[in-house]
């Protein structure tokens, strides 16, 4: 009788864990990082909007508002800065991290500005 009949059995499972939770925190990170990089793309495209909407002639954060809205961010700071015919938009939105964990962060926030900036620099 052979006593090492499916010894193998308990480590192949063991093997099978362990890559299962390796894939498991590796699709969790990778969620992560697209989250931040969701907030930075939203980011980018609330400042611009905010710039075009201000530089029409209309509230610029408020129309970033709704272009975080469009995004599935939240606009969080919105600061006009401007003079001598220039402008600044600086910007602060946050989307929601995913996959949501307990007791880790829920939101990613990103920055960005846009505007009008003229070179007097003459060069």
């Amino acid at each position: 009788m052979n006593l090492q009949r499916g010894a193998g059995s308990g480590l192949v499972i063991a093997i099978i864990m362990v890559l299962a939770m390796a894939g498991l925190v590796a699709a969790i990170h990778g969620g992560w990082l697209a989250s931040g990089q969701r907030a930075r793309s939203a980011a980018d495209i609330v400042a611009l909007a905010a710039a075009q909407a201000h530089a029409d002639g209309a509230d610029g954060c408020a129309q970033g508002g709704r272009a975080a809205e469009q995004n599935r961010a939240r606009l969080v700071e919105c600061e006009l800065t401007s003079g001598y015919g220039e402008f600044v938009i600086d910007i602060t939105v946050e989307v929601e991290v995913l996959p949501a964990i307990p007791d880790a962060p829920h939101t990613a926030r990103a920055s960005a500005r846009a505007g009008i900036v003229f070179d007097v620099s003459g060069g």
